[in-house]
């Protein structure tokens, strides 16, 4: 986990999977047809964007099982002392912003405090962590662990190459692996926007009295006459026939043009808060650290929601 960071790692998928606008292509086989690497490259990148676009529009985004963070701490007996602090990600399966599947297998941690005093004494990087996540109402410092599928490139090979009189032997992967990307990131929980948004890339649900005189005067009336969870649904319906634009940029992902495709593949897991001190200054503690896993996004698959109903 670190810090949000576009050039840490180079994700050769992500810029494509961000793109909600464009019509996928497959390829077409004929016989005698000559095809190469890009159509390769193609077909792959039909039926993996096809598989993405359908868990992000039909199942959204979130957590299906694990990813709990938890806090791995001594005790001190006070809340005055510096404690070495780890936050721990369990493994667990999640879908992530752009509805890509991630996969995790093995526990994950960074140390907290290692990380906070490296952030503190770097003038600039602490302050703009108290710019974007400290609370003066209650003197917390709040911090969000977020996570997104990676590309990871392994097993490299000899290609050929592609420039004339290469000074070295191009190798490339010859893999590209499933991992996740894990990032710590300053928000206060009061700066989130209050819109709903199912699809987490795109604009949030607007308020059914925002809509409601966009519908037919029958549509309207159908609406009034509806009580209780059959009227709630109704509402919702209208909420989503006008949750895109009319025009050939309905699709276009929100703020594309100020949120890079990283940010809105960021899904949430927890958020973390820190208790400083009246001068902000910064003790690792864990009787000052508190963690909220049920703030985040949950999918639940049939089978769980039956046994919720059997229970």
């Amino acid at each position: 986990m670190s810090q949000a960071d576009e050039n840490a790692v180079t994700d050769s998928s992500l810029a494509a999977d961000g793109h909600f606008d464009d019509a996928l292509r497959r390829v077409s086989f004929e016989p005698g047809m000559l095809l190469g690497i890009e159509a390769t490259r193609a077909e792959q990148d039909y039926h993996r964007r096809r598989h993405n676009r359908h868990a992000y529009w039909l199942h959204g985004a979130g957590t299906v099982v694990g990813l709990r963070v938890s806090l791995d701490g001594a005790d001190p007996g006070n809340d005055t002392s510096q404690v070495r602090v780890r936050l721990i990600v369990s493994p667990g399966i999640g879908v992530d912003g752009l509805g890509r599947q991630v996969s995790v297998f093995e526990p994950y941690c960074i140390d907290l405090r290692a990380w906070l005093t490296t952030v503190h004494a770097d003038a600039d990087a602490w302050a703009a962590l108290i710019r974007d996540g400290y609370d003066e109402t209650d003197k917390l410092l709040w911090l969000k662990v977020t996570m997104r599928y990676q590309d990871c490139p392994s097993g490299l090979q000899p290609v050929m190459a592609t420039a004339i009189n290469a000074g070295t032997d191009p190798v490339g992967p010859s893999r590209m692996q499933d991992a996740v990307l894990y990032e710590l990131v300053a928000e206060r929980p009061a700066d989130l926007a209050s819109r709903a948004h199912p699809f987490a890339a795109h604009n949030g649900l607007r308020d059914y009295a925002e809509i409601s005189d966009r519908l037919a005067a029958g549509e309207q009336q159908r609406v009034a006459d509806a009580s209780g969870g059959t009227r709630a649904q109704l509402e919702l319906g209208a909420r989503l026939l006008y949750a895109l634009g009319d025009d050939n940029q309905a699709l276009r992902t929100r703020e594309s043009f100020t949120q890079s495709a990283a940010e809105l593949a960021r899904t949430l897991l927890a958020r973390v808060s820190l208790r400083l001190t009246d001068e902000l200054d910064l003790i690792v503690n864990p009787r000052r650290i508190s963690i909220d896993n049920l703030v985040r996004p949950f999918l639940f698959n049939a089978s769980t929601l039956a046994r919720l109903l059997r229970d």
